[in-house]
């Protein structure tokens, strides 16, 4: 469709065609039972909690209403910065450190999804990073929330500390599978801003249209720390992370393809990488993940 001069940019038109694309690849790979581990007893979550007014800002309710809170509480006070170089180690206590409150200083949304998550399990609730990846490998950007089960409804549930949002059908809040099945089927859905009522979807469904394609994008498939715990496990992040992806879908080749053109296009550095890459065995698990939390520590 031709965009005429003046026309708003059709962001409705653009989420339709990435959301023909998931229903497409509507079903995933079998994949292993692999479970992720949260660890709750991290000595750190005490220091974190002590701080910085997490348990105030979280009040009471349910898992989903305290992690929301914090959501909202976090989103203004961490600039984003989308080329952010994970220059401070990736945990809350670091993180906040470096940017909390500081308008010049920004991180990206992997870690403020990691600031997120901590918070929650310093609470006890159970809390994970989910990364959205895009289906073309000549798209160098990429998605990452938190994802937070709330024991009260038995369910997964994603939060983004970017937006300060999470995402409905008009009726329930949503995992970031569901928003994914939503989009692939042509149902009702929308992110949900900050004062925003989830019962007029119809209408958020309009008015956010400009981020809502935006996640359609970066639905196609999904990562998780293979560990939920304060840090990063030892090694390299990409290493202890599992993926959740489309059947049929090679992850190996549209890694290496979009290292390949990422250094053709930019002239980035990424042999490194790209041998690691073209070496690795990628861990593909089941979309059971999705199901109820499995391993605490």
């Amino acid at each position: 469709m031709a965009q005429k001069e003046g026309e708003a940019f059709p962001y409705a038109y653009i989420q339709d065609i990435f959301s023909g694309g998931l229903f497409n690849a509507f079903t995933f790979t079998e994949g292993e039972a692999l479970e992720i581990e949260y660890v709750f007893d991290c000595p750190e979550f005490q220091q974190l909690l002590e701080q910085y007014p997490i348990e105030r800002v979280a009040g009471k309710g349910g898992d989903f209403e305290r992690a929301l809170r914090l959501c909202r509480w976090l989103a203004p006070r961490l600039k984003h910065e989308s080329d952010y170089a994970n220059i401070v180690p990736c945990n809350s206590l670091a993180l906040l450190d470096y940017c909390f409150e500081k308008p010049d200083v920004g991180i990206n949304c992997l870690n403020k999804a990691k600031i997120l998550s901590e918070c929650c399990l310093a609470l006890g609730i159970y809390a994970r990073r989910c990364g959205g990846m895009p289906c073309s490998p000549y798209d160098g950007d990429n998605h990452v929330v938190t994802e937070i089960y709330d024991r009260k409804r038995e369910k997964w549930i994603a939060l983004d500390p970017t937006y300060g949002s999470y995402f409905s059908d008009g009726a329930n809040p949503l995992s970031w599978l569901e928003l994914r099945q939503a989009f692939a089927q042509g149902n009702p859905v929308s992110v949900v801003l900050n004062r925003q009522n989830p019962a007029r979807i119809e209408e958020l469904k309009r008015r956010n249209a400009g981020i809502n394609w935006y996640y359609a994008k970066n639905s196609y498939y999904f990562f998780f720390d293979s560990v939920s715990k304060f840090g990063e496990p030892e090694g390299s992040i990409s290493f202890n992370v599992v993926y959740v992806v489309p059947e049929g879908f090679d992850l190996k080749r549209q890694r290496i393809k979009n290292l390949e053109f990422r250094k053709a296009k930019y002239g980035e550095d990424v042999e490194k990488q790209l041998a690691q890459t073209k070496e690795r065995t990628f861990r593909i698990a089941s979309a059971a993940l999705w199901d109820s939390p499995i391993t605490v520590k």
